[in-house]
């Protein structure tokens, strides 16, 4: 199919497919499909454009979530929130993974990962995941006490942060081992001259993002447990089973990360910014003005999708890179719901990731357009005496 109709299949996947799905399977009392079969209509669509038919179907979260806040709330035949109905596992992440794989057909060629690397990531994991419990727990963000019956708020903000912090362990953990492996087969390249430096096998670019994943579970898991036990036994099962969702969440944005310097830049850029955000109290979105917490991720996110698509010459990869860190952090929150009952504890994050997407979704194409048209066309190699020009 020609690259001109990509786009508008994405754009159709983003603004009609997943709506659409999300507000007839909400009608029908079973909205936990709905993420699934927007990943299948994605990867079947944009057939080798697998990061892209990922992000389109988490996009297309984010305005199934809005429009049907605004348009099909309550018409359920058990009443449930529309925002809370499309939350759970494994929904929409799920679906962007099974997007993925549907769209690249096959799984990629990769280096065969030394133990080393695989090490690394997996005790990187496992320090990162613990060190973000403890250090929350300390301080006050999340809390695991025994919560008053009407404080649902509370017990899903924690929720929250526990499948956020192994997220964001994963992928600091994956993208940091990964130099390791490559700065190995540089070496390697280096003393063999050209020859083949690694193994190359199918799916072996998922061995050190299921590394890091694994060293949250080991570590991190009963830690987030023990940590819950003050909220209760259920609530403790609760944690756990988001933090392995968190996890292979961050593993998934990890995976796709892997060989696209763009997509890297916004991950680690938008954990390293949600971070500081957390730690400092949600700054942010104290502002006098809400609007005014979204312009700082909105040029940050103008930033990456116009630096890729110069380096790429590229929009769409641009556009993607732009999403990626916004669409990690959405995903989270995705997962626990918006849960707003009595106070805004978790609903008022939730809304502005949401609202960070969405302006995300509106920035990056037309940071990552200008730049790739202002991008000059590289020039002609020589040309050869046979007519063919060298590049």
């Amino acid at each position: 199919m020609p690259n001109p109709w990509r786009p508008l299949l994405a754009a159709g996947v983003t603004l009609v497919v997943a709506p659409g799905l999300a507000a007839l399977l909400y009608l029908a009392g079973r909205p936990e499909p709905a993420g699934l079969l927007t990943g299948l209509a994605a990867g079947l669509l944009l057939r080798d454009r697998p990061a892209r038919a990922a992000v389109a179907t988490l996009c297309g979260s984010a305005t199934a979530v809005v429009l049907g806040l605004l348009f099909v709330q309550g018409h359920s035949p058990d009443g449930a929130d529309f925002a809370d109905a499309m939350a759970g596992w494994p929904g929409w992440p799920a679906g962007a993974v099974l997007a993925y794989v549907l769209a690249a057909r096959e799984l990629p060629r990769w280096g065969r990962p030394a133990t080393r690397t695989l090490v690394t990531a997996g005790v990187l994991g496992a320090v990162l995941c613990c060190a973000q419990l403890v250090i929350a727990k300390a301080a006050g963000m999340t809390l695991w006490e025994d919560y008053h019956e009407w404080d649902g708020p509370g017990l899903y903000r924690d929720l929250t942060r526990a499948a956020w912090y192994p997220a964001a362990a994963v992928v600091v953990a994956t993208l940091t081992a990964t130099r390791v492996l490559r700065e190995r087969e540089g070496r390697v390249a280096a003393g063999e001259r050209g020859r083949s430096v690694a193994t190359r096998e199918r799916g072996g670019f998922v061995a050190v993002p299921l590394a890091a994943w694994l060293g949250c579970v080991v570590a991190g898991g009963p830690v987030q447990y023990a940590q819950a036990l003050g909220a209760g036994s259920r609530e403790a099962l609760l944690a756990l089973l988001a933090a392995l969702a968190g996890g292979a969440i961050g593993a998934a944005g990890a995976t796709a990360a892997l060989g696209r310097p763009g997509i890297w830049v916004g991950l680690s850029a938008f954990v390293l910014l949600f971070t500081a955000e957390e730690a400092t109290g949600g700054w942010m979105m104290d502002l006098p003005e809400f609007e005014m917490g979204l312009y700082g991720p909105a040029a940050l996110v103008a930033a990456i999708a116009a630096w890729t698509a110069w380096r790429e010459r590229s929009t769409g990869t641009g556009v993607v890179a732009g999403l990626a860190g916004p669409l990690l952090i959405w995903s989270v929150y995705l997962l626990v719901g918006l849960r707003h009952y009595d106070h805004a504890s978790q609903s008022g994050p939730y809304g502005y990731a949401l609202l960070t997407a969405l302006a995300a979704m509106a920035v990056a194409p037309v940071a990552a357009g200008l730049a790739r048209a202002l991008r000059p066309a590289p020039l002609p190699g020589p040309r050869s005496p046979l007519g063919v020009t060298s590049r």
